[in-house]
């Protein structure tokens, strides 16, 4: 553990989860001994409303004013079934965040609304680091599910989890139409060193055909550009029809990036 965190000992690092008050002693034992010192934040107090808008301002260095999240997802979503907004702080700034909602739908699932790291931090490995928390606070869970955009530059973080993304749909209405609904297992064994330390797989380009206009002449693997929406539709009609497909990889060349799409047999987990 100490190697893998060795990269971020010069960023004087906290975790800080804001959670409702009744949780914190879930979330007090879930900490225990992990390597950074944790900060409860109780969405109900003045204290908490406070921290809300220093949040609201990092939402809004990642995504713009106008796509920012109002206060108002922020003081409630420690309320929401077992939901939490947990990240880290530099200098007691938060740097980097996470939301997450469980118990909505399904008991054993988590899912994960938002992730995002400060653009002033970019290229420092919070983004890894975030998702590995994610994971390490949802372990009661057995799955995660989040939302990719196929061509978000930073969606590769999510290949560090030992176990596959599955593929559950693609574009939705709410978000940008090149949304890709994902759910992955959640490892239960050491779960933030065991994500952080994990190394995304490497594919080659010429590995693999690059699907265009079909995909039954691209096989049962193969790489799709990332914004190659009609592809991305033939693959959630895919799915719609019973089959199932997980992102196996990722590879950037020229500033466009492409998926690695593998069909998987039906009889496997998703």
């Amino acid at each position: 553990m100490k190697e893998l965190l060795k990269k971020y000992e010069n960023l004087n690092l906290e975790v800080f989860i804001v959670v409702n008050r009744l949780h914190w002693d879930k979330y007090k034992a879930l900490m225990e001994g992990f390597p950074y010192k944790t900060v409860f934040i109780d969405p109900a107090t003045t204290e908490g409303y406070d921290f809300t808008y220093e949040i609201v301002q990092l939402n809004e260095k990642a995504y713009g004013a106008g796509m920012a999240a109002p206060d108002w997802t922020f003081a409630n979503f420690g309320t929401i079934g077992a939901g939490l907004t947990a990240g880290f702080l530099i200098d007691g700034i938060p740097a980097a965040k996470l939301c997450v909602v469980g118990n909505v739908s399904d008991p054993k699932i988590a899912h994960e609304w938002t992730l995002l790291v400060d653009p002033a931090h970019e290229g420092e490995g919070l983004g890894s680091l975030t998702f590995a928390l994610a994971l390490h606070l949802v372990q009661d869970k057995d799955y995660l599910t989040f939302i990719i955009q196929t061509d978000n530059p930073s969606s590769n973080i999510y290949l560090k989890n030992v176990n596959p993304l599955n593929i559950l749909s693609y574009g939705f209405v709410h978000t940008r139409k090149n949304s890709m609904l994902i759910k992955t297992k959640i490892p239960k064994e050491n779960t933030f060193e065991t994500v952080l330390g994990n190394s995304m797989e490497k594919h080659e380009l010429d590995e693999y055909p690059v699907a265009k206009d079909d995909l039954e002449s691209a096989g049962d693997c193969f790489w799709v550009q990332q914004n190659n929406s009609k592809v991305y539709r033939m693959i959630n009609d895919e799915i719609k029809n019973g089959k199932k497909y997980i992102i196996k990889g990722k590879y950037l060349e020229n500033g466009i990036s492409y998926f690695l799409i593998s069909e998987i047999s039906s009889d496997q987990e998703v």
